[in-house]
Protein backbone atom coordinates (compact mmCIF):
# COMPACT_ATOMS: atom_id res chain seq x y z
CA UNK A 1 0.00 0.00 0.00
CA UNK A 2 2.80 2.41 0.88
CA UNK A 3 4.50 1.64 -2.44
CA UNK A 4 1.30 2.41 -4.39
CA UNK A 5 0.81 5.66 -2.46
CA UNK A 6 4.31 6.83 -3.33
CA UNK A 7 3.65 6.20 -7.03
CA UNK A 8 0.32 8.08 -6.92
CA UNK A 9 1.89 11.09 -5.23
CA UNK A 10 4.70 11.24 -7.81
CA UNK A 11 2.27 10.88 -10.73
CA UNK A 12 -0.01 13.60 -9.29
CA UNK A 13 2.92 15.98 -8.88
CA UNK A 14 3.84 15.56 -12.54
CA UNK A 15 0.26 16.11 -13.66
CA UNK A 16 -0.09 19.31 -11.60
CA UNK A 17 3.07 20.90 -12.94
CA UNK A 18 2.38 19.76 -16.52
CA UNK A 19 6.04 18.94 -17.03
CA UNK A 20 8.39 16.02 -17.25
CA UNK A 21 10.98 16.14 -14.49
CA UNK A 22 14.52 15.02 -15.16
CA UNK A 23 15.22 11.63 -13.64
CA UNK A 24 16.80 12.07 -10.24
CA UNK A 25 17.39 10.19 -6.99
CA UNK A 26 14.14 11.41 -5.44
CA UNK A 27 11.18 9.08 -5.56
CA UNK A 28 13.17 5.86 -5.31
CA UNK A 29 11.50 3.10 -3.30
CA UNK A 30 14.89 2.15 -1.92
CA UNK A 31 18.57 2.88 -2.56
CA UNK A 32 21.20 0.19 -2.00
CA UNK A 33 24.93 0.04 -2.64
CA UNK A 34 26.19 -2.49 -5.13
CA UNK A 35 29.56 -4.12 -5.61
CA UNK A 36 31.14 -4.72 -8.99
CA UNK A 37 33.38 -7.78 -8.67
CA UNK A 38 36.58 -8.45 -10.59
CA UNK A 39 34.61 -10.92 -12.72
CA UNK A 40 32.11 -8.19 -13.60
CA UNK A 41 29.18 -9.38 -11.52
CA UNK A 42 26.89 -6.83 -9.87
CA UNK A 43 26.22 -7.82 -6.25
CA UNK A 44 23.70 -6.46 -3.75
CA UNK A 45 22.92 -7.57 -0.22
CA UNK A 46 19.62 -9.34 0.44
CA UNK A 47 18.02 -10.84 3.54
CA UNK A 48 16.09 -14.11 3.59
CA UNK A 49 13.38 -14.28 6.23
CA UNK A 50 15.36 -11.76 8.27
CA UNK A 51 18.65 -13.68 8.09
CA UNK A 52 21.71 -12.29 6.40
CA UNK A 53 22.56 -10.14 4.58
CA UNK A 54 23.77 -12.41 1.78
CA UNK A 55 25.37 -11.30 -1.51
CA UNK A 56 23.14 -11.87 -4.55
CA UNK A 57 24.13 -11.32 -8.16
CA UNK A 58 21.79 -9.32 -10.42
CA UNK A 59 21.18 -11.08 -13.72
CA UNK A 60 18.94 -9.93 -16.58
CA UNK A 61 20.03 -13.04 -18.47
CA UNK A 62 18.16 -15.25 -15.96
CA UNK A 63 14.38 -15.37 -16.27
CA UNK A 64 14.07 -17.04 -12.85
CA UNK A 65 15.91 -16.33 -9.60
CA UNK A 66 17.84 -19.05 -7.83
CA UNK A 67 19.67 -19.68 -4.61
CA UNK A 68 22.66 -21.87 -3.92
CA UNK A 69 22.18 -24.64 -1.42
CA UNK A 70 22.19 -23.15 2.09
CA UNK A 71 24.75 -20.42 1.36
CA UNK A 72 25.61 -19.66 4.98
CA UNK A 73 24.73 -22.98 6.60
CA UNK A 74 22.10 -21.26 8.73
CA UNK A 75 18.95 -21.49 6.59
CA UNK A 76 16.49 -24.33 6.60
CA UNK A 77 14.79 -23.90 3.25
CA UNK A 78 12.30 -26.64 2.47
CA UNK A 79 11.89 -27.69 -1.13
CA UNK A 80 8.42 -27.91 -2.65
CA UNK A 81 7.49 -31.57 -3.17
CA UNK A 82 7.45 -32.74 -6.79
CA UNK A 83 8.21 -29.24 -8.08
CA UNK A 84 11.25 -28.60 -10.26
CA UNK A 85 12.34 -25.86 -12.65
CA UNK A 86 14.81 -25.80 -15.49
CA UNK A 87 17.68 -23.35 -15.19
CA UNK A 88 19.20 -22.44 -18.54
CA UNK A 89 22.62 -21.09 -17.75
CA UNK A 90 25.29 -19.42 -19.83
CA UNK A 91 27.14 -22.68 -20.39
CA UNK A 92 24.71 -25.47 -19.50
CA UNK A 93 21.17 -26.21 -18.35
CA UNK A 94 19.75 -28.34 -15.58
CA UNK A 95 16.57 -29.21 -13.70
CA UNK A 96 16.56 -28.41 -9.98
CA UNK A 97 14.15 -28.34 -7.00
CA UNK A 98 12.25 -25.21 -6.03
CA UNK A 99 12.20 -23.64 -2.57
CA UNK A 100 9.76 -21.10 -1.16
CA UNK A 101 10.12 -18.90 1.90
CA UNK A 102 8.35 -15.92 3.43
CA UNK A 103 10.30 -12.95 2.14
CA UNK A 104 13.43 -11.73 0.44
CA UNK A 105 14.43 -8.15 1.25
CA UNK A 106 16.67 -5.79 -0.74
CA UNK A 107 17.04 -2.47 1.04
CA UNK A 108 13.52 -1.47 2.09
CA UNK A 109 11.83 -3.55 -0.60
CA UNK A 110 10.32 -6.94 0.25
CA UNK A 111 9.52 -9.74 -2.18
CA UNK A 112 6.85 -11.80 -0.43
CA UNK A 113 6.57 -15.58 -0.86
CA UNK A 114 9.24 -15.86 -3.54
CA UNK A 115 9.82 -19.18 -5.27
CA UNK A 116 13.45 -19.73 -6.21
CA UNK A 117 15.33 -22.60 -7.76
CA UNK A 118 17.85 -24.31 -5.49
CA UNK A 119 21.06 -25.17 -7.35
CA UNK A 120 24.48 -26.41 -6.22
CA UNK A 121 27.46 -24.07 -6.00
CA UNK A 122 29.36 -25.51 -8.91
CA UNK A 123 31.70 -23.02 -10.61
CA UNK A 124 34.22 -20.27 -9.79
CA UNK A 125 31.64 -17.75 -11.02
CA UNK A 126 29.36 -18.53 -8.08
CA UNK A 127 31.83 -18.75 -5.21
CA UNK A 128 30.97 -16.37 -2.43
CA UNK A 129 27.54 -15.64 -3.90
CA UNK A 130 24.35 -16.73 -2.16
CA UNK A 131 22.21 -16.67 -5.28
CA UNK A 132 21.01 -14.82 -8.35
CA UNK A 133 18.16 -12.32 -8.64
CA UNK A 134 16.75 -12.70 -12.12
CA UNK A 135 14.18 -10.91 -14.26
CA UNK A 136 11.28 -12.31 -12.22
CA UNK A 137 12.46 -10.05 -9.37
CA UNK A 138 14.12 -7.20 -11.27
CA UNK A 139 11.22 -6.36 -13.59
CA UNK A 140 9.07 -5.47 -10.56
CA UNK A 141 10.99 -2.17 -10.63
CA UNK A 142 12.60 0.47 -12.73
CA UNK A 143 16.35 0.32 -12.06
CA UNK A 144 18.97 3.08 -12.05
CA UNK A 145 22.59 1.99 -11.69
CA UNK A 146 24.88 4.88 -10.75
CA UNK A 147 28.46 4.06 -11.73
CA UNK A 148 30.13 6.92 -9.83
CA UNK A 149 28.80 6.15 -6.37
CA UNK A 150 27.94 2.46 -6.98
CA UNK A 151 24.32 2.87 -5.92
CA UNK A 152 21.26 1.07 -7.24
CA UNK A 153 17.92 2.87 -7.06
CA UNK A 154 14.68 0.90 -7.34
CA UNK A 155 11.67 2.84 -8.60
CA UNK A 156 8.00 2.15 -9.01
CA UNK A 157 7.79 1.39 -12.79
CA UNK A 158 5.09 4.02 -13.38
CA UNK A 159 7.42 6.74 -12.10
CA UNK A 160 9.88 6.32 -14.98
CA UNK A 161 7.30 7.05 -17.69
CA UNK A 162 6.95 10.68 -16.58
CA UNK A 163 10.64 11.44 -16.40
CA UNK A 164 12.76 13.32 -18.93
CA UNK A 165 16.08 11.79 -19.94
CA UNK A 166 18.12 14.70 -21.25
CA UNK A 167 21.71 13.56 -21.59
CA UNK A 168 20.72 9.90 -21.86
CA UNK A 169 20.55 7.67 -24.95
CA UNK A 170 17.43 5.53 -25.26
CA UNK A 171 17.94 1.96 -26.50
CA UNK A 172 14.78 0.01 -27.40
CA UNK A 173 14.58 -3.43 -25.83
CA UNK A 174 12.78 -6.41 -27.35
CA UNK A 175 11.34 -8.83 -24.75
CA UNK A 176 11.48 -12.47 -25.83
CA UNK A 177 9.99 -15.35 -23.88
CA UNK A 178 12.15 -18.47 -23.90
CA UNK A 179 10.37 -21.79 -23.49
CA UNK A 180 7.91 -21.84 -20.61
CA UNK A 181 9.65 -19.12 -18.59
CA UNK A 182 7.23 -16.64 -17.05
CA UNK A 183 9.63 -13.70 -17.38
CA UNK A 184 11.16 -12.68 -20.73
CA UNK A 185 14.73 -11.90 -21.64
CA UNK A 186 15.60 -8.60 -23.32
CA UNK A 187 17.46 -7.99 -26.59
CA UNK A 188 18.73 -4.86 -28.34
CA UNK A 189 20.63 -4.00 -31.53
CA UNK A 190 24.35 -3.35 -31.31
CA UNK A 191 26.69 -2.13 -34.05
CA UNK A 192 30.02 -3.96 -33.92
CA UNK A 193 32.74 -3.18 -36.40
CA UNK A 194 30.24 -1.30 -38.55
CA UNK A 195 27.69 -4.13 -38.73
CA UNK A 196 24.46 -4.42 -36.75
CA UNK A 197 23.42 -7.58 -34.93
CA UNK A 198 21.25 -8.57 -31.95
CA UNK A 199 22.56 -8.71 -28.39
CA UNK A 200 21.15 -10.12 -25.18
CA UNK A 201 21.13 -7.68 -22.26
CA UNK A 202 22.73 -9.87 -19.60
CA UNK A 203 23.93 -8.17 -16.42
CA UNK A 204 25.14 -11.55 -15.22
CA UNK A 205 27.76 -11.65 -17.97
CA UNK A 206 30.84 -9.82 -16.75
CA UNK A 207 32.49 -10.13 -20.16
CA UNK A 208 31.35 -9.39 -23.70
CA UNK A 209 30.60 -12.61 -25.57
CA UNK A 210 29.75 -13.57 -29.15
CA UNK A 211 29.24 -16.88 -30.87
CA UNK A 212 31.22 -18.18 -33.85
CA UNK A 213 28.53 -17.19 -36.42
CA UNK A 214 28.80 -13.63 -35.10
CA UNK A 215 32.56 -13.58 -35.67
CA UNK A 216 31.98 -14.71 -39.25
CA UNK A 217 29.20 -12.14 -39.75
CA UNK A 218 31.39 -9.32 -38.43
CA UNK A 219 34.22 -10.23 -40.83
CA UNK A 220 36.73 -9.56 -38.11
CA UNK A 221 39.87 -11.58 -37.54
CA UNK A 222 39.95 -12.96 -34.00
CA UNK A 223 43.16 -13.58 -32.11
CA UNK A 224 44.00 -16.89 -30.54
CA UNK A 225 44.12 -16.52 -26.79
CA UNK A 226 47.47 -18.29 -26.51
CA UNK A 227 46.37 -19.83 -23.24
CA UNK A 228 43.49 -21.88 -21.97
CA UNK A 229 40.82 -19.45 -20.85
CA UNK A 230 37.40 -20.40 -19.52
CA UNK A 231 34.11 -18.59 -19.26
CA UNK A 232 32.29 -19.62 -16.09
CA UNK A 233 28.52 -19.80 -15.86
CA UNK A 234 26.43 -20.59 -12.82
CA UNK A 235 26.39 -24.30 -13.61
CA UNK A 236 29.52 -25.17 -15.61
CA UNK A 237 32.51 -23.69 -17.44
CA UNK A 238 33.39 -23.66 -21.15
CA UNK A 239 36.58 -22.80 -23.07
CA UNK A 240 37.02 -19.51 -24.89
CA UNK A 241 37.78 -20.12 -28.55
CA UNK A 242 39.30 -16.75 -29.42
CA UNK A 243 39.09 -13.05 -28.70
CA UNK A 244 39.07 -9.79 -30.60
CA UNK A 245 39.00 -6.06 -29.94
CA UNK A 246 36.66 -3.72 -31.76
CA UNK A 247 34.45 -0.66 -31.48
CA UNK A 248 30.78 -0.96 -30.53
CA UNK A 249 27.89 1.45 -30.81
CA UNK A 250 24.17 1.67 -30.01
CA UNK A 251 21.82 4.69 -30.08
CA UNK A 252 24.70 7.14 -30.47
CA UNK A 253 26.62 5.70 -27.52
CA UNK A 254 29.98 4.24 -28.44
CA UNK A 255 32.78 2.18 -26.94
CA UNK A 256 36.30 1.83 -28.35
CA UNK A 257 38.60 -1.19 -28.20
CA UNK A 258 36.15 -3.42 -26.37
CA UNK A 259 37.17 -7.03 -25.80
CA UNK A 260 34.88 -9.66 -27.32
CA UNK A 261 35.30 -13.30 -26.36
CA UNK A 262 34.20 -15.98 -28.82
CA UNK A 263 32.80 -19.08 -27.14
CA UNK A 264 30.56 -22.02 -27.95
CA UNK A 265 28.00 -21.76 -25.15
CA UNK A 266 24.82 -23.68 -24.48
CA UNK A 267 22.90 -20.44 -24.05
CA UNK A 268 23.19 -19.67 -27.78
CA UNK A 269 21.23 -22.82 -28.63
CA UNK A 270 18.70 -22.04 -25.89
CA UNK A 271 18.19 -18.60 -27.44
CA UNK A 272 17.77 -20.20 -30.89
CA UNK A 273 20.97 -18.56 -32.15
CA UNK A 274 23.23 -21.58 -32.40
CA UNK A 275 23.72 -20.87 -36.12
CA UNK A 276 22.88 -17.17 -36.18
CA UNK A 277 25.00 -14.24 -34.93
CA UNK A 278 24.36 -13.13 -31.36
CA UNK A 279 26.22 -11.12 -28.74
CA UNK A 280 25.78 -11.32 -24.97
CA UNK A 281 26.49 -7.95 -23.38
CA UNK A 282 25.92 -6.64 -19.90
CA UNK A 283 27.89 -5.28 -16.99
CA UNK A 284 31.14 -5.74 -18.92
CA UNK A 285 29.93 -3.04 -21.32
CA UNK A 286 28.00 -0.81 -18.90
CA UNK A 287 30.20 -0.89 -15.81
CA UNK A 288 31.61 2.62 -16.37
CA UNK A 289 28.31 4.32 -17.22
CA UNK A 290 25.08 5.19 -15.48
CA UNK A 291 22.19 3.24 -16.96
CA UNK A 292 18.47 2.82 -16.34
CA UNK A 293 16.34 -0.21 -17.22
CA UNK A 294 12.65 0.44 -17.76
CA UNK A 295 11.27 -3.09 -18.10
CA UNK A 296 7.65 -1.95 -18.30
CA UNK A 297 8.25 0.09 -21.45
CA UNK A 298 11.06 -2.03 -22.87
CA UNK A 299 13.70 0.69 -22.72
CA UNK A 300 17.34 0.94 -21.69
CA UNK A 301 18.79 4.40 -21.02
CA UNK A 302 22.55 4.93 -21.06
CA UNK A 303 24.20 8.13 -19.83
CA UNK A 304 26.03 9.78 -22.73
CA UNK A 305 29.66 10.77 -22.55
CA UNK A 306 30.75 14.37 -23.02
CA UNK A 307 31.60 13.81 -26.71
CA UNK A 308 28.38 11.96 -27.50
CA UNK A 309 25.64 14.25 -28.78
CA UNK A 310 21.95 13.53 -29.06
CA UNK A 311 20.93 12.74 -32.66
CA UNK A 312 18.60 15.27 -34.28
Amino acid sequence: MQRVLKALISTLALALCGCAQVLGPEGALTVVPYELTDSGRILVDARIDGSGPYPFSLDTGASISFIFLDPAGELELATLPDVTATVRGLVASGKYPVVQFDRLQVGDEIWSDPMMVSVPEATPATRGIAGVLGVDFLRRYGLWFSAEDRLLRLYEPALLSGRAYEGWAMVPLEPVSIGLASAPLYFFDIEIGGRTMPALLDLGAGTNLINAPAATFLRLTPEETGEELLVAGALETAPILARLQTAMRTSNVSWENEDLLIADLGIFATLLHEDAPLAILGSGLLRQRDFVIDFERNRLFIRRGMNEVEPE
